[in-house]
């Protein structure tokens, strides 16, 4: 027995040395290729789930339509639902690589930035638009327990939005935000709106979708511009110093005559 068992792993051993002289000391697969892979299974999924739905694609499909082990796919995700989230978020980074790619833009205004950004987004959207069809909506309005997955998506949204911003205010096109983050949120709800629009514009060149983001954005700059957000908060402060605050002792008056009235309530029903 002793020897069976000494056998079968000498034969263990020259299999595993055969295998590494095959194989080549190097040949584990480098950071370019893994991304080739990856790309490969975002293709895949697109197709297949474009040509019969997220529900009846699986993940052995789309790994062999990769060209890749039915195994090796889970190295890259673990479900085919994250590779719908990999699609989303390799698009931004698609969206920077464009954007850098523009020579000039640096020199354009706040409000071409803003609507390059967003016409750049659905360029690059256009030519997968039946599959954003069928995952876009399921993606964006993910109940809260799949926000996590969200997030890296959002995340580089936020960081172009942020950087246009913070270049906007650096020369004085625009005045610093109080509410800045709750500005930039704004625009990642209207990225979800103006998506959802162009999958249901069919006018001809999607000129509905092109109008809508001219006025929306025009409409939007024009009010960061005038520091419409700076002076409701200053009006706010304005009414909370010379109004709630100047009212304080009245109010505290008041309350002081609750409290006796409570307690005088209190001590007749303990009697």
């Amino acid at each position: 027995m002793y020897n069976c068992y000494i056998l079968l792993l000498k034969i263990k051993l020259l299999i595993n040395s055969v295998y590494t002289k095959v194989r080549g000391p190097n040949m584990k697969i480098n950071k370019e290729q893994k991304q080739k892979n990856r790309n490969k299974i975002i293709l895949s999924a697109v197709d297949l789930v474009t040509s019969k739905g997220l529900k009846s694609a699986t993940m052995r499909e789309i790994a062999r339509q990769a060209g890749l082990g039915d195994a090796t796919i889970y190295n890259y995700f673990p479900t085919k639902e994250a590779i719908v989230y990999g699609y989303y978020e390799d698009k931004f980074d698609g969206v920077i690589k464009q954007l850098k790619q523009i020579k000039d833009f640096n020199e354009y205004t706040f409000d071409e930035q803003l609507q390059t950004f967003f016409e750049t987004i659905l360029e690059l959207f256009l030519p997968d638009r039946e599959f954003l069809e069928k995952t876009f909506k399921t993606t964006f309005f993910a109940l809260s327990q799949h926000y996590s997955r969200i997030r890296p998506i959002k995340e580089k949204f936020m960081a172009i939005v942020e950087d246009i911003f913070t270049a906007a205010i650096e020369v004085d096109e625009i005045p610093d935000q109080v509410f800045r983050e709750m500005t930039i949120q704004f625009f990642w709800e209207y990225y979800i709106g103006i998506v959802i629009y162009w999958l249901k514009d069919d006018t001809d060149q999607f000129e509905g979708t092109t109008v809508l983001i001219d006025k929306s954005i025009d409409l939007a700059c024009t009010s960061i511009k005038a520091g419409i957000g700076n002076k409701i908060f200053d009006m706010g402060i304005f009414l909370f110093k010379n109004h709630v605050l100047s009212r304080m002792n009245f109010i505290k008056d008041h309350v002081d005559t609750i409290h006796g009235i409570k307690k005088k309530f209190m001590g007749a029903k303990n009697d």
